[in-house]
């Protein structure tokens, strides 16, 4: 296991995860914050050990920590360390004469609107972060800011806010919160916007840097009562209480992994089809719902019951065949995962080796096989999914599914290695046995110079661009 070195300094470093990966997982939390095996798994195409691993790093490190909702399955929530490195922008570097351009620019914008008197808000800030030190280059500026509401008579009030609606959007207004809140939203959206302006590494930031627990500097603090700027110091303040991490961090659960209680099935024991649709985007969910314990309501854990989801029982099919994980090319990655599935008697062997890419408007499709007879799936940026089910058949085993995600890995790769989502509406159809390279040739270099058509490159048989 590996431990990042302290390359950002802001961000505790995470054992086995660099924080570019952390962040990866971070972000992929569902709405409310929630992650769990399913996330990981999908993120890093790994299996639930490592995944349950990843997670339990991260949360020793404090990005995330169990959640106390009770009555379903452990997942966990960002901590307020997480949600600053989910949100943090991968920046290039700095050098220390760019951070102190910065700081002063900010400064000078932050003393012009405190002095206009067509605002309904006065700011203050704090510097913090590794801008306070000394080093050869930085990644970013982060300053906390705060938004204080000026005392104003009712006269004042009334026409800036009636200034500031002017210049509300038309969905703005639209909104309830538009409607009450509109005119102070605004002003935030306006001051905030000046301050940013052409500062790309610029982070503002409302955490309180005295309840994160990390020195902080001041930048401008402003008198409320006076309405009048408030001198600072370079002297740099050292909160002396437990930073709001240290404060929340809860205990970890000893144990985070567990079977679920089901009916197992062993690789090649066949199941009817009937009433089962499982897709290649739902691999990752099987496992989650096949190794993830059930919360009680008195919060313990114990294995979950998942008889009720006859899908679950062919959890973690995808690692039977792990040809998809390999570092090859897509086409030469298809030719193996076909190999295996003639090794394996999966019903994919009997599929004509004929690949089909079809790009339009509204939906990205590639497909093995020939008419009637067709494995599919859609491809897009965020999204690969289609049926791992055998197509004229009654009955399905772990291993069937296995060959057939292996396979829709290897379709999606070659759709991307192609770079079909550089061109305009295409289709293209491939006879496989006639393509002697590992990976698709670059399909919008072919438009370009004209070989995008039959005989174009060695196993293309059809062509077209729309």
């Amino acid at each position: 296991m590996r431990v990042e070195a302290a390359e950002n300094p802001k961000h505790d470093p995470i054992e086995g995860v660099s924080l570019d990966e952390a962040r990866s997982i971070l972000r992929s939390a569902t709405p409310g914050g929630g992650i769990g095996l399913e996330e990981v798994i999908r993120t890093f195409d790994c299996d639930a050990l490592r995944a349950d691993q990843i997670l339990r790093a991260l949360a020793v490190a404090g990005y995330i920590e169990p959640s106390d909702v009770r009555g379903q399955l452990l997942f966990w929530t960002l901590t307020p360390n997480g949600n600053r490195l989910a949100l943090e922008k991968k920046r290039r570097r700095i050098d220390p004469e760019k951070v102190n351009a910065t700081v002063l620019e900010l400064i000078n914008r932050a003393k012009i609107i405190n002095s206009d008197p067509d605002r309904l808000q006065r700011i203050t800030l704090k510097l913090f972060g590794s801008a306070l030190q000394e080093r050869d280059d930085y990644g970013d500026v982060d300053v906390s800011i705060t938004y204080h509401r000026r005392l104003l008579p009712v006269e004042e009030r009334e026409r800036i806010e009636a200034a500031l609606r002017t210049r509300q959007s038309d969905h703005d207004r639209q909104t309830v919160m538009g409607q009450v809140m509109g005119a102070e939203q605004q002003d935030t959206r306006e001051i905030r916007a000046a301050l940013k302006n052409g500062l790309p590494h610029l982070s503002l930031m409302r955490d309180d840097p005295m309840e994160l627990g990390t020195p902080f500097r001041w930048l401008v603090d402003h008198d409320i009562n006076a309405d009048a700027p408030r001198g600072v110091a370079e002297t740099i303040f050292r909160p002396n209480t437990p930073s709001l991490f240290e404060q929340t961090t809860r205990e970890l659960p000893q144990v985070s992994l567990m079977k679920a209680r089901y009916r197992e099935i062993s690789p090649t024991t066949k199941v009817s089809v009937e009433g089962l649709h499982i897709g290649m985007e739902d691999a990752p969910r099987l496992e989650e719902a096949l190794w993830s314990p059930q919360v009680t309501y008195e919060g313990d854990l114990v294995p979950n019951d998942a008889r009720n989801d006859p899908c679950v029982r062919f959890a973690g099919f995808q690692h039977l065949c792990p040809i998809w994980k390999e570092q090859i090319g897509g086409v030469l990655m298809l030719k193996r995962a076909l190999e295996w599935c003639d090794q394996n008697k999966v019903w994919l062997r009997d599929l004509v080796p004929m690949v089909s890419i079809s790009r339009g408007n509204r939906c990205n499709v590639i497909r093995l096989g020939v008419v009637g007879q067709l494995i599919y799936f859609e491809v897009g940026p965020t999204v690969q999914k289609g049926s791992l089910m055998p197509i004229n058949r009654t009955r399905v085993s772990k291993i069937d599914l296995a060959g057939a995600f292996a396979v829709a890995r290897a379709l999606s790769k070659m759709y991307f290695e192609a770079r079909c989502a550089k061109l305009p509406a295409c289709s293209a159809t491939i006879f496989l046995p006639s393509v002697e390279l590992e990976r698709m040739p670059d399909f919008p270099s072919l438009a370009r110079s004209g070989n995008l058509k039959e005989g174009g490159f060695a196993g293309l048989v059809r062509a077209e661009l729309r």
